[in-house]
């Protein structure tokens, strides 16, 4: 139990941690315009505070077919999974595109079943459809059109999340690599990829964009991608993925709070749905 509740923790603390990235990011989009290399600034900063920890822990668990694992993940995961999701919101606006987009937990979960036979926290299975009419709740938008493309972009964007979500799993649980590997070595490859794509508008960097985006890539890219992967050792999928269905929630509760507006009815039961589902997972067996 012990270890459980640890892992409930991580997985609640690193929805907490991913959360704040869509508020560094729209602060730094006023001086940086290229969202590949705001998320490519974002990682480099991770990666220096991966570095001097892979260097001490070393990577002696990993050969070719876990490197392979690793890339793919990553390419799949926070490359084309988070670019399908900014492309969805584009076309159905950022309420609808996160209701659909967000149905990776439910995808990764039936994943986890049938690829990974991992049967842990099982009972969470039965709480995402809860969460996930409180996010609707909590996130979504009045009046919004339905775009054929939007919606494909959505869910593509929920298949690429969940696919990588497994690979991790497989790779901290079935591979025993450690997760601080697999969480620094991640966004070491995720670095390059999007600076590198991002490069043209590298002279627009101001020391405030900076700031920012390294302050988001400490809480978010290491931090929550720490915790994250430690939360799939110890308790599987199941949890840890219900538990990002925090994150839209939390970014918007912060935004509300940033921006002083106020918290309507609707908003505040999609959050209790939200809560209870992961409180009832806590105390379920």
């Amino acid at each position: 139990m012990p270890s459980e509740a640890a892992g409930i923790l991580a997985a609640v603390a690193s929805a907490i941690a991913f959360s704040t990235a869509s508020i560094f990011i729209k602060l730094s989009l006023r001086d940086v315009r290229n969202p590949l290399l705001v998320n490519g600034i974002r990682a480099l900063f991770a990666s220096a505070a991966y570095a001097p920890i892979l260097v001490y822990v070393g990577t002696a668990g990993i050969n070719s077919y876990t490197l392979a694992l690793i890339v793919i993940s990553t390419v799949i995961g926070p490359g084309v999974g988070d670019v399908l999701f900014i492309v969805s919101i584009d076309k159905l606006g950022a309420g609808l595109a996160t209701v659909l987009s967000y149905q990776y937990i439910l995808i990764a979960q039936i994943l986890n079943i049938f690829i990974l036979h991992d049967y842990r926290g099982f009972i969470a299975l039965y709480l995402t459809p809860l969460a996930l009419v409180g996010m609707y709740l909590a996130v979504g938008e009045e009046g919004v059109r339905t775009n054929l493309k939007g919606v494909i972009y959505s869910y593509s964007a929920a298949i690429a999340w969940a696919s990588s979500t497994i690979l991790v799993s497989y790779l901290v649980n079935d591979c025993n690599i450690p997760p601080i590997e697999v969480a620094g070595l991640r966004v070491m490859i995720l670095t390059p990829m999007l600076i590198s794509l991002g490069a043209k508008n590298v002279r627009t960097i101001t020391k405030r964009a900076l700031a920012i985006l390294g302050t988001s890539g400490i809480v978010s890219y290491f931090i929550g991608f720490i915790l994250f992967t430690t939360s799939l050792k110890i308790l599987g999928v199941m949890v840890p993925s219900l538990a990002t269905a925090l994150t839209p929630m939390l970014s918007q509760l912060i935004s509300n709070r940033i921006l002083f507006e106020a918290l309507t009815p609707k908003k505040i039961i999609g959050t209790s749905l939200i809560v209870t589902s992961l409180i009832l997972v806590a105390l379920l067996p």
